[in-house]
């Protein structure tokens, strides 16, 4: 039964990965938000740029695209130059 362990740990852990994805979308787009409000020295393309990625992370998230949205909201806070 020891053998099968780690199989049956990656299979629990693939399948709770949406779920916590799922709830790291709402901080990840508040953090964003409150970079934005404090970095008023941001260039109107790039705030532009943060603002279009910042929506379409939560578009993404709204549609149970978890995985994607982490990577646009990714792309935002690498603009910010976030973590």
């Amino acid at each position: 039964m020891q053998a099968h362990q780690p199989y049956i740990l990656s299979l629990l852990l693939l399948a709770t990965a949406p779920a916590a994805w799922a709830h790291s979308c709402p901080l990840e787009i508040f953090k964003i938000d409150q970079a934005l409000s404090q970095q008023k020295h941001l260039d109107p393309i790039t705030s532009k740029k943060i603002r279009e990625l910042r929506a379409e992370g939560e578009r993404l998230h709204k549609q149970d695209k978890h995985g994607e949205a982490m990577l646009v909201l990714g792309s935002a806070k690498k603009l910010l130059k976030i973590d």
